[in-house]
């Protein structure tokens, strides 16, 4: 980060004198070209320049939304239903029959004196040998006891119950105050539940995109919908191995260079910030030497540069820029005035704003 950091302010000077470098260019204002066949003129084929206008502003009010797949996953405490497993301990009570209930003696607990399901899933209990449980709800293992014992004993009372839920675990981890295992019990357990198992969120996660892997299948759950909505699909049930993962969020920033009072990185949270809220944070344009006519925005699009132009000169302009959301790497620049025709320094300044990102992915890998 400290390495981006120093590249970046000699990528952001850098930029800053290209103008100053370009000893061709002319000493008068910038020219704006509106036909297609100029704006395409000296520009390379992978750039896109497009004019803000009242008639396409509405494409890019958005903040940018990482796609991720819709979570179809149970949400719906009233279907849940606890299956015995392979390591549980079952508590049996055959009542006024304490032989069959504390073998052991009444020192012992629940959990000492009760039958661990074995690797085949089955526990053994008296006069009737091995009987199969995995995969069984606790009901009905209640009642094949009653029904079998009643050969032995009249009218038998038996209460089944779960000692210790070792079957079934989720794991919680990613950006959480103490990742850790959760165990799956008869009681339903809630991704929040299970975060809050776990400590709850650290201070750089990322609530909105919180990875459930179930078999095989990443489903993300935008948590922070449920804790502002209260809507229960964004709080699904979790199952048995369930591996919960709390991203870090992203760094989600910006650019603005060059004839602006204070040339730097704006934050750009969650929601996205307008190209308004853009300028102004860095203190606006430098009167004394900016072309308001010559504000652009450039931003990546796989193989293709987008490169938005707007002319803050007209009225129009105030609502076009509070209208215009930025994206994550976006550069904003200012040209000044004089300067050179504008798409000779769109240009020269796409090579250079390509160096800012990469010097970016640099930073970010260290």
């Amino acid at each position: 980060m400290i390495l981006f950091k120093h590249l970046s302010k000699i990528l952001f000077l850098f930029i800053a004198l290209l103008p100053a470098l370009t000893g061709c260019a002319p000493e008068s204002r910038t020219s704006f070209p509106v036909s297609a066949e100029a704006r395409s003129e000296n520009l390379p084929e992978n750039v896109n320049v497009i004019q803000l206008s009242a008639a396409n502003i509405s494409q890019y009010q958005g903040a940018q939304e990482r796609v991720r797949p819709a979570s179809n996953l149970p949400e719906a405490r009233s279907s849940w239903q606890y299956n015995i497993g392979v390591g549980d301990v079952l508590s049996i009570t055959v009542w006024d029959h304490p032989e069959l209930t504390i073998p052991a003696g009444p020192e012992r607990s629940q959990l000492e004196s009760g039958s661990t399901v074995n690797e085949n899933g089955d526990i053994f209990y008296p006069y009737i040998d091995q009987i199969h449980v995995s995969g069984r709800l606790v009901g009905d293992v209640q009642r094949e006891l009653t029904e079998r014992l009643a050969e032995f004993i009249p009218e038998p009372q038996v209460e089944v119950k779960i000692a210790a839920f070792n079957a079934q675990k989720v794991v919680v981890t990613g950006a959480v105050a103490a990742p850790k295992s959760l165990p799956i019990t008869n009681i339903p357990l809630t991704l929040l539940e299970a975060i809050n198992g776990a400590g709850g969120l650290s201070e750089q996660a990322d609530d909105r995109q919180v990875a459930i892997r179930r078999h095989g299948t990443n489903n993300y759950v935008n948590m922070a919908d449920f804790l502002d909505t209260g809507r229960a699909g964004s709080n699904p049930i979790l199952r048995g191995g369930d591996i919960v993962n709390v991203p870090t969020a992203e760094s989600r920033q910006a650019f603005v260079l060059g004839q602006i009072v204070e040339p730097g990185v704006v934050e750009l949270g969650f929601d996205g910030i307008s190209l308004t809220e853009a300028l102004t944070s860095r203190g606006g344009l430098d009167e004394t030497s900016a072309d308001a006519k010559g504000i652009f925005v450039f931003r990546n699009r796989q193989q293709n540069t987008d490169v938005f132009q707007l002319d803050a000169t007209t009225p129009l302009a105030f609502v076009l820029a509070t209208k215009f959301v930025l994206h994550p790497d976006d550069v904003v620049y200012i040209v000044a005035d004089p300067a050179a025709r504008w798409n000779q320094i769109i240009a020269q300044l796409v090579p250079s704003i390509g160096a800012i990102r990469q010097t970016q992915v640099i930073g970010n890998d260290l």
